[in-house]
């Protein structure tokens, strides 16, 4: 959770002063190449640390540097970051990620799990990632849109929503 909501904070700040024209770091002009650097330095120090110290489970907890699972343990943070990775223009970990995903993640599984949480971050992460796939240059199976391994996935996890 606190992934979630640090992202977006971290990249509020980082792109304040581009959006109100305020001087940059230096008191020229702002540098949008600066603040793109920044809001990827910022995402890259959370994904790195998630995946360092707490995956396979949903998050992150930053006092303990341990992860724990909140919403179901899908590995919420790592499906998060999915379309991220795309945006950011890393195919090559978005394609080792999915993989990841396809070999690690079980929607089969017998657990409390938030239907609010898994729809908007599994359903809707795999689902955008899965949209934005082809738009990053990542190899599709015939048959895209409408078909796929993320796709698939996410309307696993949709099923299981569904009772």
């Amino acid at each position: 959770m606190l992934f979630r909501l640090l992202v977006p904070l971290g990249l509020l700040c980082a792109l304040l002063p581009l959006h109100h024209g305020a001087p940059g770091p230096d008191g020229t002009a702002p540098d949008p190449a600066h603040y793109r650097e920044r809001v990827k330095a910022m995402f890259y120090h959370a994904y790195d640390s998630y995946l360092e110290n707490a995956f396979p489970y949903d998050e992150l907890r930053p006092l303990t540097c341990d992860g724990h699972d909140t919403w179901g343990s899908f590995s919420l943070t790592l499906i998060d970051a999915l379309d991220t990775l795309l945006i950011l223009g890393n195919v090559s970990e978005f394609q080792r990620v999915v993989e990841v995903l396809q070999d690690n993640v079980d929607f089969d599984i017998d657990v409390n799990a938030s239907v609010f949480e898994t729809n908007i971050r599994v359903v809707g992460g795999l689902l955008s990632a899965h949209l934005l796939s082809k738009k990053a240059g990542v190899e599709v199976e015939a048959g895209w849109p409408c078909s796929g391994p993320l796709l698939r996935m996410a309307e696993e996890a949709a099923r299981k929503l569904l009772p």
